[in-house]
């Protein structure tokens, strides 16, 4: 081998062992990258694992946490995954329960499923779609679905959805749907009109019994102006008054005259009230209609019945003084000439003559006391006297002072007379005819008349007891009635307890007796506090 390439040899060796050199750097170099790489990547991987376990970690607690029913299921309807409210929801044990969601469907639903499973895989999602079942505990619900395909690269894997119990919606819907028609159904069909109208006073809504009372159809009416339509010209600015007071807020009855479709006239009694939304504004008004045309008929009848008997009363007053003074002046004639005959004829005139003439006179005085309360009777209501407060402890007391009492005979007021709202006079009339007639027919040697009272919650019950000569039962509602006296004497006309019932009537009170022959009599009497 020559020098030469000896010399060539060992340069490639050399050179060779540089190479070498330099690719054992760069492997060190590369294997020192690798290393830093690899050690970068654990701690990222390990970071990454921390964060994933906190994500799934918040994942399960707002998966547990959701509060409506939350299932995972495969594309079989197999549950995968639920949440503590679908465990409570379909009668589970615990959420590792496994169920096929199908099995609780109801039979006659399943054909129904079915169909709106096809429509989740085509579409990827159903909202509104209610299901009944049957849960683990045999509980049957009603429950609203809204799901989703969950996919895995396009393909899908998995169904999620949010179940929720409508079982008590659904039964207070249909509670409110047939309150809903109960009313519809007493709206339709009272006999009271109403009518709905917005703040234009167009008509939006009526019932059959308006529709009844006017003669106008449904179409003829919505969307009408009511105030133009119904009522008479006169009363329209009235109902336009009512309508603005309304749309203020305020709620009134009132009478409306309105013409019917044919033009009859009649009338209404309308109760008004405005309408509100939801939010509280006054979105119009309602009126509920009532026809009174005959209960107004009735009142005019009523006026003028009233008008006639007012006059009628008039008349008979007059006539009833006419009468008394045309019947008392000749009485008064008859007894100026029997005194002039006694005068004349003194000491010429023999007993049995002096005794009818005593007779006459006595008669012509029972006659004149007769006309005198028949008028008296007669005038008994006519004189409409304010009522006013009348203190009977004081009148009676009073009364009983000047009154005539027999020595064998005392009067006593047992307990302190109220005050009651009356006509005075007329009050101490009815006290003086009872007073009197105990005191006039008692017939024992110690007598007495007790007045007494008693809170009768709206009355005050008034009692005038004797120990006299008692009445006999058969004559107990024969003495309040005109000329009806018991006892044929001078004193007695038969009017006296006849004025008396008049005038507790005119006080809203009733009277009344009770009594036992020959042991005495008690009269009841009530008047309106």
């Amino acid at each position: 081998m020559s020098q030469a390439q000896i010399d060539m040899l060992q340069r490639a060796l050399a050179r060779e062992k540089l190479a070498r050199k330099q690719a054992e750097k760069i492997l060190e170099n590369k294997a020192a990258e690798l290393y830093q790489a690899k050690q970068e990547l654990e701690k990222s991987y390990t970071e990454l694992e921390t964060l994933l376990n906190k994500t799934d970690s918040q994942l399960q607690g707002v998966f547990e946490n959701i509060v409506d029913a939350y299932v995972i299921m495969d594309l079989q309807g197999n549950i995968l995954k639920v949440n503590d409210a679908a465990v409570s929801l379909l009668g589970f044990k615990d959420s590792n329960q496994e169920f096929n969601l199908l099995e609780m469907v109801k039979p006659n639903e399943i054909e129904r499923v079915a169909e709106s499973f096809k429509m989740l895989l085509k579409t990827g999602s159903i909202t509104d779609f209610s299901v009944n079942i049957i849960t683990k505990k045999k509980v049957e619900k009603l429950v609203h679905i809204n799901a989703s395909i969950i996919y895995d690269d396009g393909i899908a894997v998995a169904a999620q959805g949010i179940v929720r119990d409508i079982t008590l919606q659904r039964k207070y819907r249909k509670s409110l749907e047939a309150e809903k028609l109960k009313y519809y159904n007493i709206i339709s069909n009272m006999n009271l009109g109403l009518v709905e109208v917005d703040l234009n006073d167009r008509i939006i809504m009526v019932n059959q019994s308006l529709l009844n009372m006017t003669g106008y159809s449904e179409d003829e009416l919505i969307g009408k102006h009511g105030v133009n339509l119904l009522p008479v010209d006169e009363d329209r600015d009235l109902l336009k008054e009512r309508i603005r007071e309304r749309r203020e807020g305020k709620t009134e009855s009132y009478e409306l005259r309105i013409k019917k479709k044919d033009g009859e006239l009649r009338y209404w009694l309308v109760s008004g009230a405005p309408n509100y939304d939801l939010d509280g504004n006054i979105i119009g008004s309602i009126g509920i209609n009532f026809d009174i045309t005959e209960l107004k008929s009735l009142q005019l009848q009523k006026e003028l019945l009233l008008e006639k008997l007012a006059k009628s009363n008039d008349d008979l007053q007059e006539y009833a003084h006419i009468v008394s003074h045309d019947l008392k002046s000749p009485l008064r004639s008859i007894n100026a000439l029997v005194t002039w005959v006694k005068q004349d004829n003194v000491g010429k005139l023999d007993a049995v003559t002096l005794q009818n003439l005593d007779l006459i006179d006595t008669t012509l005085e029972k006659m004149e006391q007769l006309i005198t309360d028949v008028l008296n009777y007669s005038s008994v209501g006519t004189n409409h006297n304010d009522k006013v407060e009348v203190d009977l402890d004081v009148v009676i007391t009073d009364l009983v002072k000047i009154m005539y009492k027999p020595d064998h005979v005392t009067v006593n007021i047992l307990n302190k007379l109220p005050v009651v709202k009356g006509d005075e006079t007329k009050l101490r009339q009815v006290f003086q005819n009872l007073i009197g007639n105990a005191i006039k027919f008692i017939n024992k040697d110690n007598g007495f008349v007790n007045i007494d009272v008693e809170d009768a919650n709206t009355h005050y019950q008034f009692t005038i007891a004797d120990n006299g000569m008692g009445i006999e039962e058969k004559f107990h509602n024969k003495i309040f009635k005109v000329f009806h006296a018991l006892n044929k004497s001078k004193d007695s006309t038969g009017i006296g307890l006849s004025i008396v019932k008049k005038i507790v009537d005119l006080h809203e009170g009733q009277i009344w007796l009770e009594s036992v022959l020959g042991k005495g009599t008690t009269f009841f009497f009530t008047i309106k506090k």
